[in-house]
């Protein structure tokens, strides 16, 4: 809470930035159309089309969670704003801290109060109308829920209804807030199914997967007006967001042929294909969707390995280090001032110093096997399939400084769990022996195959992408 007040000020006067101007304009369009429904007006659904919908670039999670602030006061200033965001994101951080320490324990619940919340740019984006953060939040909360639900198919017991449309929900708050962890949706889902196959056998296993069913019909019922709603007003269809063939193109194609030769040099760079797509997708009467995947395999067509591999490690470079650089985007248009220019710089260099150790820790891990007890190999196991599937978004999408703000949360439990694992190897903590019963020696061998599998495809890809650059 202190660090948030001394952030405050550096962020309270910044205008929207980027991205945020989406959201901002989501939200007003979602909050007018309720001001409409309850004063039994008919609704303008144009509205919703242009600032919801508009190109399917964005899932409308932060659009949902700034609307009671715009139903409330329609002209909310900067910092009003701001203010709002930073306390939405405060109540979320506190309820997935309480979803952490019910189920992995107070220890790592402790860890996410300080890493990734006590970094300052973590915290300065907690201000802000972008995704990444909360998202992360709901993520971990998500993760804990699920080790819950992988510890009750250990016991031979099914999950509750409750806990299924718990799941349901959960996964698909992450993936409105952004829809760049689908894949982890994916893998989460499979590890679900896998463990209660294994685990459970006859009714219990019907069960289990009778409410692996329900968890699923939430996700899916929640989901669709959403895709309905933007396949109807973009003409193709559309089941989470449309940014893949363009983010393709500007990422890795040759970015003078985007618009089947230069775009227009006056329009943002995000914004020339979309233009552009829109004026022939209305020339050819066909939909802007199309005519961006055609876009993008022509900026596509002379990309080799070499060109790929060089630039998705630029990705992964930015990825994971630039931490700090929102830092520098989220300003007053007058810029800070001599006082916020060194709050900035301390900003700046806090954030460097809590995030190194953390991030390193974390990718050793992925390239180690937590085999101290059950109970880690199962957290393990969800650990790395979710940042695994985390980072895939360099491989197909520009990566920035904001985007490991998604991960973050999982960063300090994967790094906690592999420094725990050296200490218990050095004899330094050691821990209690288990004795496992029959059903979780048949689990503890399925996860070491897991684990392995998963540290010889995180090699593989770091040797193949290395291959591929020279």
């Amino acid at each position: 809470m202190v660090l948030k007040l001394l952030i405050y000020p550096l962020a309270m006067q910044a205008p929207p930035f980027g991205d945020e101007q989406q959201y901002y304009d989501g939200a007003r369009a979602l909050s007018n159309y309720l001001r409409d429904l309850f004063a039994f007006q008919v609704p303008d659904t144009r509205e919703l089309e242009a600032n919801v919908v508009a190109s399917g670039w964005f899932m409308p999670g932060m659009s949902v969670l700034m609307t009671p602030l715009f139903l409330l006061v329609p002209d909310a200033s900067e910092p009003v704003a701001r203010a709002y965001l930073g306390a939405a994101n405060l109540v979320v951080l506190l309820w997935a801290v309480s979803s952490v320490r019910r189920h992995l324990g107070p220890g790592y619940a402790a860890l996410v109060l300080v890493f990734p919340a006590l970094l300052p740019s973590w915290v300065l984006m907690s201000f802000t109308a972008y995704g990444d953060p909360v998202s992360g939040l709901v993520l971990v909360a998500l993760v804990a829920h699920v080790v819950g639900v992988l510890r009750t198919l250990r016991r031979g017991e099914a999950p509750g209804w409750r806990e299924a449309v718990r799941l349901g929900v959960l996964a698909i708050a992450v993936l409105y807030l952004r829809s760049s962890t689908l894949p982890v949706l994916a893998a989460v889902g499979a590890v679900a199914l896998l463990a209660t196959v294994l685990l459970l056998r006859g009714a219990l296993r019907w069960r289990a997967l009778l409410q692996a069913g329900l968890a699923a019909a939430v996700f899916l019922v929640l989901l669709a007006p959403w895709s309905l709603a933007a396949s109807h007003v973009l003409g193709a269809r559309v089941v989470t967001t449309t940014t893949v063939p363009v983010s393709l193109a500007q990422t890795f194609g040759d970015e003078e042929q985007v618009c089947f030769g230069p775009c227009d040099p006056d329009s943002p760079t995000w914004f020339e294909p979309l233009r552009y797509s829109r004026e022939v997708a209305r020339a050819t009467g066909t939909s802007e969707v199309e005519v961006q995947e055609q876009m993008s395999d022509f900026a596509l067509r002379d990309l080799t390995r070499q060109d790929y591999a060089r630039r998705a490690w630029r990705n992964i470079a930015a990825y994971f280090g630039i931490p700090a650089n929102f830092l520098r985007y989220i300003t007053p248009p007058e810029g800070r001032g001599p006082v916020g220019e060194v709050g900035e710089r301390v900003a700046w260099v806090t954030t460097y110093l809590l995030y190194a150790p953390v991030a390193l820790a974390m990718l050793a891990s992925m390239f180690s096997v937590q085999r101290r007890s059950l109970e880690a190999r199962l957290l393990d196991v969800v650990t790395k399939l979710c940042l695994g599937a985390l980072f895939v978004q360099p491989f197909v999408h520009i990566a920035g400084s904001r985007y490991w703000t998604t991960a973050g949360p999982l960063f300090v439990i994967a790094a906690a769990s592999f420094l725990r694992e050296r200490q218990v190897r050095r004899r330094e903590a050691p821990e209690p022996p288990e004795r496992l019963a029959e059903l979780d020696a048949r689990l503890d061998r399925w996860l070491a195959v897991v684990q392995r599998t998963l540290v010889g495809a995180t090699v593989a890809v770091g040797v193949v992408l290395g291959l591929m650059a020279i």
